[in-house]
């Protein structure tokens, strides 16, 4: 999570900082904001004789987009009465609400950092708008995924469809999907057919070739299960093994490490059989939200 105030560096700036994380759909200040506010800015501010400040406002992309801008705009407002307490001759030069247009690629991603608004305080009028440097949401190849339930039949042909969680380990979020596939099981007889359920079971860790957002992973794949049987706890093989095909981001094809991930299920039963792979869709069916342990 972005802290509440970041300060902005690389700029002629006398003062400068994001104030992050405004309450989702509000704009009132935090307390973190007001004391950053009347303890850095109003100094400089009531130290100045024409002071300068420009705001730029912003929100995440969740919700709707004209709404977003609006309540950027509100955003702006908010820190600008307080600021505008501090002097009466307050130049408020650029008061900009960007909306979601700068808050990235994910419309599920309701990062604080996106629910935001820039303070820049300048002496004088400064050069055209410089580009911020603060801290990057940081980025992620460290995942796990675990098998959240579903089953398998095997009558003509094998058909699979399993819900998966899959969590980003770095900015603690996850979400869900779900696999579905078709393709061939070698069954052995038995009694009272074909097939296999599963409950959750445990997390498996692995890689990404370079950083990738949870939404990547909505990818083609194949579902692979080891020969092996079930009943309850008591389990002898039947591992799955999930492997992305054409997984990638804008700058092409992503591998994952190991290619074909392990994935060991729960309690359930499992028919004997000596393995099965098929071939679907792996599809994201939740919003991302924060990972807080299974």
């Amino acid at each position: 999570m972005a802290d509440d105030v970041q300060r902005i560096t690389g700029t002629s700036a006398k003062s400068a900082a994001r104030l992050c994380n405004f309450v989702t759909s509000e704009a009132k200040l935090l307390t973190s904001h007001i004391q950053y506010l009347d303890t850095e800015v109003a100094p400089v501010i009531k130290g100045m004789i024409g002071p300068w400040v420009d705001l730029f406002g912003y929100a995440s992309r969740r919700g709707n987009s004209a709404f977003n801008t609006v309540l950027s705009e509100q955003r702006i407002k908010a820190v600008k009465e307080r600021i505008a307490t501090y002097a009466e001759n307050v130049n408020f030069q650029q008061q900009t609400g960007f909306g979601d247009s700068q808050s990235g690629p994910d419309a599920s991603d309701n990062s604080g950092y996106y629910r935001a608004v820039d303070v820049m305080v300048y002496a004088t009028k400064p050069p055209p708008r410089p580009v911020p440097v603060a801290p990057k949401p940081p980025e992620a190849t460290k995942f796990e995924i675990r098998v959240v339930g579903g089953g398998s039949a095997s009558i003509l042909g094998q058909a699979d469809n399993f819900f998966f969680q899959i969590t980003d380990l770095i900015r603690k979020k996850t979400c869900f999907f779900f696999y579905t596939g078709v393709g061939i099981g070698i069954s052995i007889p038995k009694i009272p057919g074909p097939g296999s359920v599963t409950k959750a079971g445990p997390p498996t860790k692995f890689t990404t070739s370079r950083p990738v957002e949870l939404y990547n992973f909505n990818t083609r794949a194949q579902l692979y299960q080891d020969a092996g049987a079930t009943l309850g706890s008591a389990s002898i093989g039947g591992t799955m093994r999930l492997a992305m095909l054409n997984f990638s981001d804008s700058q092409g094809f992503v591998a994952t490490k190991p290619g074909m991930i392990p994935i060991e299920g729960g309690s359930g039963v499992q028919m004997p059989g000596l393995g099965s792979v098929t071939e679907g869709v792996l599809a994201k069916v939740s919003d991302v939200f924060e990972f807080n342990g299974y």
